[in-house]
């Protein structure tokens, strides 16, 4: 069964009850979910939590096989569970192949207004389509639109076949850049996330893997403005594009990302939902129906945003309370760049602690906005996030006024504020 004939099957329920948040807590008392995440503090302190399960099922199927929930600011996990576990994707590995590809068109080799011809390979990729015939012509916007929205195989292939040159190609593509991305438990063999074959084996992934390819897309591409979007019109009208993602409309904030299915991998789910200045990654793996993928991810969504707060700790701008002398006779304030909020748990809002790492002085000459130091923002001793801070204006040393030591830190000790 592909993810268009599960979809199919199960939409029509899905809209009956609407699929909001109050409905998902009905279907919760019903059926006696219960959630059983760590406390908040517990989530934040323990980054690899072990033996705990988010979501207990009465019955002898659990609800999921694995779950990650992540701050989308940060990238800090607030709670995990086989977080690590080696899962085929499904379609999720199309998350890959949109961000290889709007890379590439934000590096002007492809665009989005460029005609992609469909291939026979393409037209006859089975599972979840969009109909794509051999010889026909499509923008490739359009077929970004298709593969994001309606998960359709076939235009993941014409993507591919357009950006890489072929599927191989871009399979490669993908490989390099989760890599790069620090995805180090993850091997793509398919640009559509289909069940092995002979010709392949199935792509492997991690909650946490997939957590990091959809916080890059967040952070670096246009494609929750896709995703967001329960339907969308394809190829000017000539049919819509409905989503396979049912939070998207029925739960506060959730604009993507990405679902996927096979019978191996189970109902799988990578999601991201924003309320005021916070953001949430979860992953959903192995879910044992279409409707607790769902059900599950808006549960742990929902979890975050009621047992955590996003904390502002410096403005982006404004002057750092340390004072840094360049050379004899000038002096700066740092600044931090852009604005800090970091997400910890509500009862520990007032506990965030800075630690600057900027140095008293700097033998040389800077250049507006070049880095001078770090600023290490803390909970209970543990770092959060690390903040370059940098110069506000330049400041131009005279060579006969450098010092002689290599070193551009002419004083190796450190600012000792602490906030």
């Amino acid at each position: 069964m592909t993810e268009q004939l599960v979809n199919q099957v199960t939409q029509q329920k899905l809209v009956r009850i609407a699929f909001r948040w109050t409905a998902i807590l009905l279907l919760g008392a019903i059926s006696g979910i219960a959630l059983s995440a760590p406390s908040a503090h517990a989530a934040m302190h323990h980054r690899h939590v072990k033996g705990i399960k988010t979501l207990k099922a009465k019955g002898p199927v659990p609800f999921y096989r694995g779950a990650l929930l992540e701050d989308a600011d940060t990238g800090k996990v607030l709670f995990e569970d086989n977080a690590d576990m080696p899962w085929p994707p499904a379609s999720m590995a199309k998350m890959m192949l949109l961000l290889v590809t709007t890379e590439q068109i934000k590096a002007g080799r492809v665009s989005v207004s460029d005609p992609v011809r469909v291939s026979e390979r393409s037209a006859h990729t089975g599972g979840s389509r969009v109909g794509l015939q051999e010889g026909q012509i499509y923008p490739l916007g359009e077929l970004i639109k298709a593969a994001l929205i309606k998960s359709a195989n076939d235009a993941a292939v014409a993507i591919a076949e357009k950006v890489g040159g072929s599927v191989e190609a871009m399979v490669r593509m993908m490989n390099q850049r989760a890599q790069e991305l620090g995805m180090t438990h993850t091997v793509y063999r398919t640009v559509d996330g289909l069940p092995p074959r002979p010709t392949h084996d199935a792509d492997i992934t991690t909650a946490r893997d997939l957590a990091r390819v959809a916080f890059q897309i967040i952070h670096t591409t246009d494609l929750l403005k896709l995703s967001s979007q329960e339907q969308c019109p394809f190829d000017g009208g000539v049919c819509m594009l409905h989503t396979t993602n049912h939070l998207i409309g029925h739960f506060d904030g959730c604009d993507g990302l990405k679902t996927g299915f096979t019978f191996q991998a189970g109902f799988n789910l990578t999601a991201t939902a924003k309320r005021g200045n916070m953001r949430f990654i979860s992953v959903i793996l192995g879910a044992p129906s279409n409707q607790q993928r769902f059900i599950q991810s808006a549960k742990l969504l929902d979890w975050g945003f009621e047992h955590f707060q996003s904390v502002s700790v410096l403005r982006g701008g404004e002057p750092l309370p340390v004072h840094v002398q360049v050379g004899p006779t000038a002096s700066i304030q740092p600044i931090a760049p852009r604005d800090v909020n970091v997400v910890v748990p509500k009862a520990e809002a007032g506990l965030i602690h800075l630690e600057y790492k900027v140095p008293t002085t700097i033998n040389g000459s800077l250049t507006s906005g070049e880095r001078v130091g770090e600023v290490l923002v803390q909970d209970h001793g543990e770092t959060v996030t690390e903040v370059t801070v940098v110069s506000p204006i330049a400041v131009d040393v005279p060579t006969e006024q450098v010092g002689a030591t290599e070193n551009r830190h002419a004083d190796p000790s450190y600012n000792q504020v602490n906030q």
